[in-house]
């Protein structure tokens, strides 16, 4: 086999650690020995799955699945609230404030993780590592280290620049979002600024290791061999004969059953309708209680099931008996028994989704999520409404326009989806097909 020892290195982040998860399982089923490591909160998670678990902390942010809720230090509970409070402002408003926060977030402590892997290289005999592209730190230490490394990208393509491109800043809009020339260029000045403070400590650091170049982009710096995408190859940019291999999984999740207690909550329902808005978004406890309003009016006989997060409680005086409003929901398990998603342009959500066929409406608040509700948007596989300021009008032509329009096009993905997968991608690193 190529890579005999394979060493998975995660955030500590739920959204990224599941899919990286079911991805070193498929590189364990292939036959190479895995060990994953991450911090301890994902630990008895790892173990569960059979794989060797190996401590190591690579941010000082954490989300353990009920994102605003984690235990978070100071610094970043104010960084999240002010997230929270730009969403408000606007796309090129939260767009900045991810920017400016990006250094504290995901730069962490480069010297010392360049330490830690070295010691996991000096003691393991680690074939190749594989990393996620938000892990900027560890991409940057396995570069300086010179050790063999794949990158695994979860959220959209465009995470990483292409040349000429602005970190941060998508490269298409959905029609919904409107953003004005001044606050674009205001959103490209800060991304440029950003981009230049990162590469400038990267380069800092590589100039120690005399045999190393320095490079133009902190953000696009990747793998050499392989970049696997927890994405769909939309536009055909997959490369498979030359390095690096740009690998598009289609998806990075493993099907989960519905327990009894859901079954008898859902059965007989004709129509079923899903809000979520992730693990963190669900603190915009306005864009959910207007989304509950609308659909109960659009659907007032249709199960709405709604993942609610830390405002589960407040908004529960709009439950009833096809109305369903949780903490946290069994996303994964529930997605083939529903009609229809409304969420926030996750990656995850949209792989999901399309693996099981579900009609879409995007809400994007920040992040890759507007790359992903054009792409939904391009290719005719959904609606987009802007979360801050859609109207009753809107939400209802969003519905009446994914039960109109064309099956064949989700159709064709969702068998594409199915051909794909995290098998697909650790046979082709492996080189086994």
């Amino acid at each position: 086999m190529k890579y005999k020892h394979i060493f998975f290195i995660s955030p500590p982040f739920y959204s990224h650690f599941n899919p990286l998860l079911v991805l070193a399982k498929s590189f364990k089923n292939m036959g190479a020995e895995v060990t994953f490591g991450c911090s301890l909160e994902f630990k008895a998670t790892i173990e569960k799955e059979n794989l060797v678990f190996y401590e190591i902390d690579i941010s000082s942010n954490k989300n353990i699945g009920k994102g605003e809720n984690t235990l978070q230090p100071h610094g970043e509970r104010q960084r999240l609230e002010e997230f929270f409070q730009s969403t408000r402002r606007g796309a090129a408003e939260t767009l900045i404030t991810q920017s400016l926060h990006r250094k504290a977030d995901m730069l962490y402590r480069p010297y010392e993780l360049i330490d830690s892997i070295k010691h996991i290289d000096n003691i393991l005999d680690v074939d190749l590592y594989v990393i996620d592209i938000l892990s900027y730190s560890v991409t940057l230490s396995l570069y300086f280290l010179e050790l063999p490394f794949i990158t695994f990208c979860p959220p959209h393509p465009n995470t990483i620049p292409s040349a000429g491109a602005y970190f941060n800043v998508p490269k298409s809009w959905p029609r919904a979002i409107r953003i004005k020339e001044e606050d674009l260029e205001k959103l490209k000045g800060v991304s440029a600024e950003t981009q230049k403070e990162f590469t400038d400590v990267f380069n800092s650091i590589i100039r120690k290791n005399k045999s190393l170049k320095e490079i133009e982009n902190a953000f696009s710096l990747v793998s050499e061999i392989a970049i696997l995408y927890n994405y769909f190859d939309f536009y055909n940019r997959e490369i498979s004969e030359e390095n690096p291999k740009k690998i598009f999984m289609g998806n990075s999740f493993k099907p989960r059953p519905l327990d009894k207690n859901w079954i008898e909550k859902i059965e007989t329902k004709e129509k079923i309708i899903m809000i979520t808005l992730g693990t963190f978004l669900s603190n915009r406890k306005d864009v959910l209680e207007k989304l509950i309003l609308g659909v109960r009016e659009i659907y007032p006989s249709a199960l709405l099931i709604v993942s609610a997060g830390s405002n589960a409680q407040q908004l529960r005086k709009y439950s009833s008996e096809n109305t369903i409003i949780e903490e946290f929901i069994p996303q994964i398990a529930l997605m083939p028994y529903i009609d229809t998603v409304v969420f926030h342009g996750g990656c995850n959500t949209l792989t999901e989704a399309i693996y099981y066929g579900k009609k879409m409406i995007i809400l994007p608040f920040s992040s890759d999520q507007f790359n992903i509700a054009y792409d939904v948007e391009n290719n005719k596989l959904g609606s987009v409404l802007d979360p801050n300021n859609f109207t009753k009008e809107e939400l209802l032509k969003a519905f009446n326009f994914i039960e109109d329009a064309s099956r064949d096009i989700l159709e064709y993905w969702k068998s594409i989806s199915r051909e794909r997968g995290a098998d697909y991608a650790a046979r082709r690193v492996l080189d086994l097909e």
